[in-house]
């Protein structure tokens, strides 16, 4: 008789459970698990890095002096408050991975029962993931300066730099499986075992060594699964866009009609289209988040039954 392979038979469970927690609709519920979802990527995206263009205008001298009539410690200011959000925003998503876990494998969808409990695991993942940043940074930077140099400019350097992205692809793709064994089984390892994300780490390759077919099949089931999932979720996502606009367009139109030169009256428009089509968005993200999240416990469950986390 064939081995069960978790990564197909748990899928009628997690659309099962999905379907459990989500319907009938209860709003609170939705409303809970669309914070979440706007913290632990279901409604926003990374850029495409590799669609950029290198040439030599990038190694430019006076590239620096764009923007001249600025202060440089107004610059600095910005770039500082920048950063400052987006590591706050890291903290508070890596926080929300284990208060995700917390409230799926409990029933409980409450976000403040559980976010000052997790805030130490928080910041351990916050860390390992600041780390993992850092290392894929300079892994790349000491590529490039070893096959261009530090002087390096001109066409050369661009086919050089050019030829890169493969190896830049392949380390992405590297990293970014980390991210989600990461995410999907070591935080919950973590809360069943209350360690931290090295022991974590150290508990799931002892798991993946043992089943390594299995794991192998479950990331190739995952990616092809979250690609169908991102194109399902991007048409829903403009349509619904779309149906919200039509009122904005029309006052607009009327606005343009009768205000010809107070533009300012139809840009107020962005702001309260925003605040509809954000939240609409981030609902449309929470079956998709849902599924996705009791598919990997359900997962790591088969291959570590010891880290069951969900009820019966």
């Amino acid at each position: 008789m064939a081995k069960e392979m978790y990564a197909f038979s748990r899928l009628k469970d997690a659309l099962s459970r999905t379907k459990s927690l989500l319907w009938p609709p209860e709003w609170g519920v939705w409303l809970r698990l669309a914070v979440v979802a706007l913290f632990v990527g279901g409604g926003s995206s990374l850029p495409n890095v590799f669609e950029y263009r290198f040439d030599g205008s990038d190694f430019a001298a006076g590239t620096a002096g764009v923007f001249p009539d600025v202060a440089p410690m107004v610059v600095l200011g910005v770039v500082a408050l920048v950063l400052a959000i987006g590591l706050l925003w890291m903290f508070i998503s890596a926080t929300m991975q284990f208060v995700f876990v917390d409230m799926l494998s409990t029933g409980d969808i409450r976000i403040r029962r559980f976010f000052g409990d997790r805030l130490g695991k928080g910041a351990r993942l916050f860390l390992f993931e600041i780390a993992l940043v850092v290392v894929m940074f300079l892994a790349i930077m000491a590529l490039v300066f070893m096959l261009v140099g530090f002087g390096g400019t001109g066409a050369s350097t661009s086919f050089q730099i050019l030829a890169l992205r493969p190896v830049i692809l392949v380390a992405a793709l590297l990293f970014g499986l980390v991210f989600l064994l990461t995410t999907d089984f070591v935080v919950p390892i973590m809360i069943r075992e209350n360690c931290g994300v090295i022991a974590g780490w150290r508990r799931l390759i002892g798991t993946i060594a043992s089943s390594l077919w299995q794991t192998v099949v479950y990331v190739i089931v995952r990616f092809v699964l979250g690609l169908v999932a991102a194109v399902v979720r991007a048409i829903l996502v403009i349509l619904a866009l779309v149906v919200i606009a039509i009122p904005f367009v029309l006052v607009g139109i009327v606005l343009l009609a009768t205000l010809q030169e107070n533009l300012m009256m139809l840009l107020a428009l962005v702001i309260p289209y925003l605040i509809i089509a954000i939240p609409v968005a981030l609902l449309i993200a929470v079956p998709f988040i849902t599924f996705f999240r009791y598919y990997a416990l359900l997962v790591l469950e088969g291959l570590k039954p010891e880290c069951r986390l969900l009820p019966e």
